[in-house]
C-alpha cells in the first residue's frame, strides 16, 4: 500500500512539473514522505550520489561560514534558506526516483513520456492563446481580477500567433523544459526508422518532432536552443562513434527531412510577419537581452574577484550586485544608463553565479558533476531509450552558459528527475557489476 502511493505521488510529481511548480513540489513531498517508509530502500552508491552529497556539503559550509563572519546573526540563516539555498530540497527528486522497483521501470518511463506531451500539447496550444494558459491551474487557488496576456507575434493568415509558453509563468522557464525534452523526441523518431518500426509510430514521432520543432521555435528561448542543439549533437556523437549503428541511409533521410523544414521556415519567413519576427531574434535582426548580460556579467565579476573561496554567500547577490553595479556606474559614467536599467535578480550564467555565491570550489564540483553526467551516458550499458530521455542533462549545462536555470526551480526540479532516473539504471549496473563479481569469488 504505501509503494503504490508512493509510485503515484512520484507520477504525479513528475506530469505536474508540466503543470505547475506548486503542484509538482507538493506531490514531491508526499512522494518522499512515502519513499522514506519504503521496506526496501536502494542503496546508493554512485558517482552522482557522492558528487551531489559534497556539491550542497560545500554549500552548507559556506552558509556557515558567512553565519559566523556576521556575528551568528540567524538572519544570515533565513536570508540563505529564502533564497539559492531554498532549492536545496529539489534533491529529493533525485532520491525519490531510486525507490522505483525493477517491474515498474517500463510505468517510470511512460511517466516521463507523458511529462513529456503535456509540455507539446500545452506549448502547441499556447500559440493560439491571447491568454496565458497558466491561470488555468491557478485559478483553483487563488482568485485575480485580470487574465494576463500573451506576447503576441504576428499573424500567419487569419490566425494570431503569440509566444508559447505552456502553462509556465516565463518563456525562458518554458524554453527549459523544452531543452530536456526536445532531444528525446529527436532520437525516439530515429531509433523508430532504424528499428523499422511501424509506419504509424514513425507518422507519429514524425508528427510529435514537428510539434515540438514548431513550439521549441516560436518560444524562441536562444538558451534552451542552444542546450538542445548540444545535447542532440552529444547524442549523434554516440550513435556514430560508440553505437555505431548511423547508416548512410538514415542520414540521407534525416538530411531530406531537415531541408523541408528549412524550406518550409524559410517560406514562412518570407510570407508572414509572425515567422519573421521569430526567426529575426535568433541571428541578432531584433533588439535582445545580449548587450544587458553583459552588463550583469561585468558587475558579477567584482563580488567573484573579491570572494573567491566561500563566495559573498547564499542571499546576498541582490544586495552586493547593487553594491558592484553602483561602483561600475561612477568608474564608466557614460554607461551608467545601461548599468541601471539591466535585470540584477541573478547573474544571467549559471557558473557565474555559483562562483560569486558560494566559490570557485562550487563551480569545479558543477562542472565534475556534469563530467560524470557525460561519463555515464556514454556507458553503453545504459539503455538506448534512457540514455535519449537523459540527454537533456547535457544542454543544460550549455544553457547556463547565458541564463541561470540551476537557479529556476520550475526548471531544476526536473533536472533532478531526469538525473535520477539516469542514476536509477547506473546504480543497477552497480549492483549487477557488484553481483557478477561476488559470483566469481564463489
Amino acid at each position: 500500500m504505501i509503494y503504490r502511493l508512493y509510485r503515484s505521488f512520484l507520477a504525479l510529481s513528475i506530469i505536474s512539473c508540466a503543470l505547475s511548480v506548486s503542484l509538482s513540489q507538493l506531490f514531491l513531498l508526499l512522494s518522499f514522505v512515502f519513499f522514506l517508509f519504503l521496506d526496501e530502500k536502494p542503496k546508493l552508491t554512485s558517482n552522482l550520489v557522492k558528487i551531489l552529497f559534497v556539491f550542497y556539503l560545500w554549500q552548507i559550509v559556506t552558509v556557515l561560514y558567512h553565519f559566523a563572519a556576521v556575528g551568528f546573526d540567524m538572519n544570515s540563516i533565513k536570508q540563505a534558506f529564502r533564497d539559492e539555498m531554498k532549492d536545496i530540497f529539489l534533491v529529493t527528486a533525485f532520491v525519490s526516483v531510486q525507490g522505483i522497483k525493477k517491474e515498474d521501470k517500463s510505468y517510470l518511463y511512460k511517466t516521463f513520456f507523458i511529462f513529456s506531451l503535456v509540455i507539446v500539447f500545452t506549448g502547441f496550444i499556447s500559440i493560439f492563446s491571447m491568454t496565458r494558459l497558466s491561470r488555468l491551474i491557478s485559478d483553483l487557488y487563488k482568485s485575480s481580477s485580470s487574465w494576463p496576456y500573451q506576447h503576441h507575434y504576428g499573424n500567419i493568415g487569419t490566425l494570431n500567433i503569440y509566444l508559447p509558453i505552456g502553462l509556465m509563468n516565463t518563456h525562458l522557464t518554458f524554453g527549459g523544459l523544452l531543452a530536456f525534452i526536445f532531444p528525446g523526441f529527436v532520437f525516439r523518431l530515429y531509433d523508430s526508422w532504424y528499428n523499422k518500426s511501424s509506419k504509424l509510430n514513425i507518422a507519429t514521432h514524425s508528427v510529435l518532432l514537428l510539434l515540438v520543432s514548431l513550439v521549441f521555435l516560436f518560444n524562441n528561448a536562444r538558451s534552451s536552443l542552444l542546450g538542445a542543439m548540444v545535447s542532440v549533437s552529444f547524442g549523434i556523437y554516440i550513435l556514430i562513434f560508440i553505437d555505431k549503428d548511423i547508416s548512410k541511409k538514415m542520414i540521407k533521410r534525416t538530411s531530406i527531412i531537415l531541408l523541408g523544414f528549412l524550406i518550409l521556415l524559410f517560406v514562412g519567413y518570407k510570407s508572414t510577419s509572425a515567422v519573421k519576427r521569430v526567426v529575426d531574434p535568433l541571428f541578432g535582426g531584433e533588439k535582445h537581452t545580449d548587450s544587458g548580460r553583459t552588463f550583469i556579467w561585468d558587475s558579477t565579476f567584482p563580488l567573484i574577484q573579491n570572494n573567491p573561496i566561500f563566495g559573498i554567500g547564499s542571499g546576498n547577490y541582490q544586495k552586493e550586485i547593487e553594491i558592484s553595479r553602483k561602483n561600475k556606474e561612477k568608474e564608466n559614467r557614460e554607461l551608467a544608463f545601461f548599468y541601471e536599467v539591466t535585470q540584477r535578480g541573478h547573474a544571467h550564467n549559471d557558473y557565474f553565479h555559483l562562483t560569486a555565491v558560494f566559490g570557485f570550489p562550487q563551480t569545479v564540483l558543477y562542472l565534475i558533476l556534469f563530467a560524470t553526467i557525460l561519463y555515464h551516458l556514454l556507458d553503453s550499458q545504459i539503455p538506448k531509450s534512457i540514455r535519449f530521455m537523459t540527454y537533456g542533462l547535457v544542454g543544460f549545462f550549455a544553457s547556463g552558459l547565458l541564463q541561470c536555470y540551476f537557479q529556476d526551480d520550475e526548471v531544476l526540479i526536473v533536472f533532478y528527475f531526469l538525473l535520477g532516473y539516469l542514476n536509477y539504471h547506473v546504480e543497477k549496473n552497480l549492483n549487477l557489476e557488484t553481483s557478477q563479481e561476488i559470483g566469481k569469488v564463489g
